[in-house]
């Protein structure tokens, strides 16, 4: 009992002591920063600019700052941007995100998509210029041309004479060639049909 109580007391048992404690500090610091690393609890990325961008760049300025990018959609061309550009992202730019982090993308398409073209002619023009522009095509040059009814005769997109049916990229550039109110009827000029059968020539007067 006697050799216990000096144990206690001495400078080994001391030095033991402290030397456990030193030890076990610097064990539950290591456990620590372990786990601060492995749930990255301390680290926060900026999310870039991604807007403009065509996606292969994209894709690596998300790969070179530890994210991922995941295309969600192909939205409507956009001239002003590059092909298969992002358009939208989530999250947004400059949102502060963890390594790893999947950034959601919106890109735009490579072209127009194809429009088809309804039944115009035998229409007015105010009704066929409201169509055209619901379609998302644009109404290019007027020209008149003989005939007793003031209705659409041919619908033109450069040397191409458009049938219903027929497609065109948006936002392409049609030509109208509308009745001028004056000529003699007949009754063969003009049926219910659409674009599939040509209009006749009204006779002389």
């Amino acid at each position: 009992m006697k050799d216990f109580l000096l144990y206690l007391v001495s400078k080994t048992f001391w030095k033991n002591i402290l030397t456990m404690l030193i030890l076990s500090v610097l064990i539950l610091v290591g456990i620590y920063f372990w786990l601060m690393r492995y749930t990255r609890h301390d680290e926060a990325l900026t999310v870039p600019d991604f807007y403009g961008l065509p996606y292969k760049k994209a894709r690596k300025l998300a790969h070179k700052n530890h994210m991922k990018l995941v295309v969600l959609d192909t939205l409507a061309y956009d001239p002003d941007l590059p092909k298969f550009a992002i358009r939208e992202q989530t999250p947004r730019k400059g949102d502060k995100v963890k390594s790893g982090r999947k950034i959601y993308v919106k890109i735009n398409a490579a072209r127009y998509r194809k429009i088809e073209l309804p039944k115009l002619r035998g229409i007015t023009l105010r009704q066929a210029k409201a169509t055209l522009h619901a379609l998302g095509l644009k109404t290019g040059k007027i020209t008149k041309k003989p005939y007793f009814a003031e209705v659409v005769l041919d619908v033109i997109h450069g040397r191409d004479t458009l049938r219903r049916g027929d497609k065109l990229p948006r936002n392409s550039v049609v030509d109208i060639v509308v009745g001028s109110g004056t000529g003699e009827f007949r009754a063969d000029t003009l049926t219910a049909d659409s674009l599939q059968s040509p209009v006749q020539e009204p006779a002389d007067e």
